[in-house]
């Protein structure tokens, strides 16, 4: 997993009380969503992440990953 791809599930399951807008994630990581979309899909399909209406919120694979790697 590379270090985009970490950014965006450490903040995700670092504020996983509730979804996370794309634009919210846009500004915390400094990069637009055209940079993020190919990661972010790729987190989706990795079962680690859901998006609605652009909004997304971690799954329980992602959960267990990263309590795996920062908890």
């Amino acid at each position: 997993m590379d270090e985009i791809a970490l950014s965006i599930l450490h903040y995700v399951y670092d504020h996983s009380e509730r979804q996370i807008p794309l634009a919210e994630l846009e500004l915390q990581l400094g990069r637009d969503i055209h940079s993020l979309r190919p990661v972010i899909e790729d987190l989706k399909s990795a079962g680690f992440i859901a998006e609605e209406e652009y909004r997304l919120e971690i799954l329980a694979a992602g959960r267990s990953f990263a309590q795996s790697r920062w908890a």
